[in-house]
C-alpha cells in the first residue's frame, strides 16, 4: 500500500510539471498571431484551420486540467487512508484528459491527411494567382500569404512563377520593368525594409525563395503532426497507468488499506 502511494505520488509530480509546461506552451501559441497567420493562407484552400485553433485551445485546457490533476493525485496519495474523494475526482479528471488528448491527436491527424487532397494545391494556386494583392496590403488572405512566405521561406503555391501574370503582377505593380515577385519572397526582405529588391522581384536566381508554399506546408505538417500526435498519445498512455494506480488505491482505501 505504501509503495503504491509513493509510485502514485511520483507519477503525479511528473503530471503536475507536465501540465504547467503544456499550459505555458499553449498560451504562447494562442497569443502569438504568427502561429496562425501562416496557416491562414490555406484556409480557403479546403483546409479547416479551425481544427488547429481547437487543438491549441484544447491543449491549453488539457494543460490546466493536468496541472490540477497532478495536485489532486499527490493530495489523494498522501492523505489518510479513510478518504477516497480526491482519488475519485482525480480519476474522473484523468479520464477527461485522456479523451481530450485523443481528440487533439485525431484533429491533428485529420488536418494532416487533408493536405493530400489535390484540391488544396489547386485552391492555393488560385488564391495566389487571383486573390493575392501584395506585401503592403492589409486584407486577411494577402497578410497570411506574406507571413507564410517569410516564416516558411517559400514563394507562390508551386514556385515564384505563379505570380507571373497574376492579379498582383497585373494590378499592383506599376513599374515599367518586369517585376512580378512579391518582396516577401525575397531572401533578405524584412517588413518595413527600404532596400531595393528589384533584382529579386525580376526573378534573379538566388535572391528569392524557390520552394513553393504547398511543398512547405506538406513539410511543416510532416514534421510537426507526428510529434504532436505522438506526444498526445504517449501522455495519454502514461495517464492510463496513473488511472490504474488511482483505481487500485481507491480499492485499497475502501478495503481499509488491506490486500484481499
Amino acid at each position: 500500500m505504501e509503495c503504491m502511494k509513493f509510485v502514485m505520488f511520483g507519477f503525479n509530480v511528473v503530471f503536475w510539471l507536465a501540465g504547467a509546461a503544456m499550459l505555458g506552451v499553449g498560451i504562447w501559441l494562442a497569443v502569438d498571431p504568427g502561429a496562425f497567420d501562416a496557416l491562414g493562407a490555406v484556409e480557403s484552400a479546403g483546409m479547416d484551420n479551425d481544427m488547429w485553433a481547437i487543438a491549441v485551445y484544447t491543449f491549453i485546457g488539457i494543460g490546466a486540467l493536468v496541472f490540477l490533476v497532478g495536485f489532486l493525485g499527490c493530495w489523494g496519495a498522501c492523505i489518510s487512508d479513510d478518504s477516497s474523494v480526491p482519488l475519485w475526482i482525480y480519476s474522473i479528471l484523468v479520464g477527461i484528459c485522456i479523451l481530450g488528448e485523443i481528440t487533439v491527436a485525431i484533429l491533428i491527424g485529420i488536418y494532416w491527411t487533408s493536405v493530400d487532397n489535390g484540391g488544396v494545391r489547386e485552391a492555393m494556386e488560385y488564391d495566389c494567382h487571383n486573390k493575392y494583392m501584395g506585401e503592403d496590403t492589409t486584407d486577411a488572405l494577402s497578410t497570411s500569404w506574406n507571413t507564410m512566405q517569410q516564416e516558411w521561406e517559400c514563394c507562390g503555391s508551386n514556385e515564384a512563377g505563379d505570380y507571373k501574370y497574376s492579379y498582383y503582377d497585373n494590378h499592383t505593380i506599376t513599374a515599367t520593368d518586369d517585376i512580378y515577385i512579391p518582396k516577401t519572397c525575397c531572401i533578405n526582405y524584412k517588413s518595413g525594409s527600404t532596400e531595393d529588391f528589384t533584382s529579386c522581384q525580376n526573378g534573379t536566381a538566388g535572391t528569392y525563395y524557390e520552394q513553393g508554399c504547398y511543398d512547405a506546408l506538406v513539410e511543416f505538417l510532416d514534421e510537426s503532426a507526428p510529434i504532436i500526435i505522438g506526444i498526445a498519445c504517449g501522455f495519454a498512455g502514461l495517464q492510463i497507468i496513473g488511472l490504474i494506480f488511482a483505481c487500485c488505491l481507491i480499492h485499497k482505501k475502501s478495503d481499509g488499506g488491506k490486500y484481499v
